[in-house]
């Protein structure tokens, strides 16, 4: 090995100093972005969500589903229970956009006429009807039939735009004996990493209704955090539901392509 080439910097040392530079910059960005929307939205007061005032709005929908299925609570009281506190709680997260509620609570009344005259047995019922009489939300983007299917979108919501038929994911549910209650916002056609359009406005973070609560199943987000939903739908291709439910403690699963259908 020649002097000249043992005397030579290393390749990589350029390509550190650049890392390095490209990381403090990174840093002062942040610090003052921090620093302006800190002054813009701290200084705004907080809101404080209720606190639930039925200890079932907080169990998870598998378990009150087998409740219900063995008569320990009636679904009438369950969808009323879970209506009651999107009442109370979406003036402050503006999460559900548009509620079908009378037709929800004649829902839960056939599913308790229906149990109390079934032969079936709780594990039939449990295959059969998995989530017979629990009620769930959907994102107002996934077609649920006569509800609001706007995509947060000024035009389509200018031609009063709702679904003429149940997306195939919402049909399921229904078919597994669940109740839809409500459709819940979404950024203008499912582009955007937060919750806010147009039509709709902004739906904020249970936990802190200064932040986001992330998009575009945002809403979803934000009403099962807070206990107006047990569960609900979402669609995710980049994190549309996984980043929603992490900032709101909550989990958000993506199913492998194709298990699921999509179609509506």
């Amino acid at each position: 090995m020649t002097e000249s080439v043992r005397s030579r910097p290393p390749k990589t040392t350029w390509v550190t100093c650049l890392l390095v530079v490209l990381r403090f910059i990174r840093f002062c960005v942040d610090w003052v972005v921090d620093l302006i929307f800190s002054y813009i939205y701290d200084r705004k007061p907080k809101e404080v969500i209720p606190p639930i005032q039925k200890p079932f709005l907080a169990f998870s929908g598998t378990k009150l589903a087998k409740l219900i299925r063995t008569k320990q609570l009636t679904s009438e009281e369950v969808v009323g229970a879970f209506i009651e506190r999107c009442k109370l709680i979406n003036p402050n997260l503006n999460a559900i956009v548009d509620g079908c509620y009378e037709e929800a609570m004649e829902e839960a009344r056939k599913a308790d006429r229906f149990l109390a005259t079934t032969s079936m047995t709780e594990t039939e019922l449990s295959t059969a009807k998995p989530f017979l009489g629990v009620p769930f939300t959907s994102k107002e983007s996934t077609a649920a039939k006569g509800m609001s299917f706007t995509f947060g979108s000024v035009c389509r919501h200018n031609k009063k735009m709702k679904a003429k038929e149940d997306s195939v994911m919402v049909e399921n549910m229904k078919n597994s004996g669940a109740i839809l209650i409500g459709v819940t916002n979404v950024p203008e056609m499912n582009l955007w990493c937060e919750t806010r359009n147009n039509v709709f406005g902004q739906t904020v973070n249970p936990y802190d209704t200064r932040r986001t609560v992330g998009g575009s199943s945002g809403g979803e987000a934000s009403i099962i955090s807070s206990s107006g939903s047990p569960f609900g739908i979402g669609t995710d291709v980049g994190g549309s539901t996984r980043m929603p439910a992490y900032y709101c403690g909550l989990f958000g699963h993506k199913p492998t392509a194709d298990i699921v259908s999509t179609k509506g």
